[in-house]
């Protein structure tokens, strides 16, 4: 009788073929899932803003490119030490104001008075009037945490109580902070050639710290920008540059779980998933499609650099224009795409979350109530 019923259960087949049809099965809805619904839109059919680049002059070949493949960009004003506040900000207004659809901008503030009297409250009428020109959302960069000091000697870290009163202005006027605060952490390792990094940190060595205890390290800055999102649950805050965790992306999705209002940008980072199994990656980007956000960083201020020539502009823009593309290919193609001179596995997202990541994520959190950039 036992076997009887076991034979009605099994409609009279082997167990071990039911086992291994249901293996097809699975395999196959694996297949499906990991492949795309429909081809991914060419790269000139997807609006593309480019939430993380810093551009202070006007370039017509840029102008172009921009309109042709569709791209619009968040100027982001940033360094609050270097005596170029006023005009930086000068002339991401100016190009805002001529192009409102191409150049909303970031702006940021000024942190070398932070021990003056009423401090906090200049920062806040500053930054309201930046918003009155225009700024949709407000920059905190390295240097707090990294180079930021007292007149004692003491850093500043990010989550110091002066700027609590800035962060509650912020969450209160639904403008975001995208916070670059810390840096990849092979900036506190060994230089190593084979890291994405290693050049940067070699040309920069004012931002390398491997041996250098007296500076706060990657854990105390990273542990500082997670105060912040304790103490301000409602601000709306971007980390840039994978909010400096690129190195594991368990370590992001960890604080996107815990942090509602948290967010990040690739920034300057896509390099660094083309070196993680593709797999890990495009994971991450669907479990977490509504809060990541597309960037380049790139910077032209010849305001700090010094005059530029016409070959020199047509030439920032022709590379500026290759990556972006390069990134398209990395982030919408199936298999094998080159990135960078090496061969990468390509994301193959759907459509729908290349439109979140693309333009859908910056509309919802910096943009919304802006002019159509359409």
């Amino acid at each position: 009788m036992a076997n009887e019923n076991k034979k009605r259960r099994t409609f009279g087949l082997n167990p071990r073929l039911i086992v291994c049809i249901v293996s097809a099965v699975l395999t196959l809805k694996l297949f499906v899932a990991d492949a795309p619904a429909e081809p991914p839109p060419e790269f000139e059919q997807i609006l593309k803003i480019d939430v993380h680049s810093h551009i202070f002059e006007e370039i017509p070949e840029l102008i172009d490119m921009m309109r042709r493949d569709n791209v619009r960009m968040i100027n982001v004003c940033n360094r609050g030490r270097d005596g170029h506040l006023e005009e930086m900000h000068r002339i991401a207004r100016d190009l805002y104001k001529k192009y409102p659809d191409l150049f909303p901008f970031t702006s940021c503030f000024d942190l070398t008075q932070i021990e003056q009297p009423n401090y906090s409250s200049n920062v806040i009428t500053w930054l309201d009037g930046t918003f009155k020109d225009g700024a949709v959302m407000v920059k905190l960069w390295k240097e707090v945490g990294m180079a930021l000091r007292r007149s004692d000697g003491k850093f500043v870290l990010p989550d110091d109580p002066v700027f609590d009163p800035i962060y509650d202005s912020l969450a209160k006027r639904g403008k975001p902070l995208m916070a670059h605060l810390a840096d990849p952490i092979d900036a506190w390792r060994p230089l190593d050639p084979k890291s994405v990094h290693y050049g940067y940190f070699s040309a920069n060595p004012e931002w390398y710290f491997y041996d250098k205890p007296e500076y706060p390290s990657h854990t105390q800055i990273i542990a500082a920008r997670d105060h912040i999102l304790q103490k301000h649950p409602d601000l709306i805050a971007i980390g840039a540059h994978l909010g400096s965790l690129e190195h594991d992306l368990d370590e992001v999705a960890k604080r996107l779980d815990r942090y509602p209002n948290f967010n990040v940008d690739c920034a300057a980072r896509t390099r660094d998933l083309t070196f993680k199994a593709r797999d890990e990656v495009r994971n991450f980007f669907i479990k977490y499609q509504d809060r990541i956000l597309y960037g380049v960083d790139t910077t032209w201020k010849p305001f700090l650099q010094g005059p530029r020539t016409e070959a020199q502009r047509a030439a920032f823009v022709r590379r500026l224009e290759e990556r972006y593309r390069t990134d398209y290919r990395f982030y919408s193609a199936g298999g094998p795409v080159q990135y960078d001179g090496e061969k990468v596995e390509g994301l193959s997202l759907p459509k729908s979350i290349l439109d979140k990541f693309y333009n859908g994520n910056a509309r919802r959190l910096i943009l919304l109530g802006q002019k159509s950039l359409d």
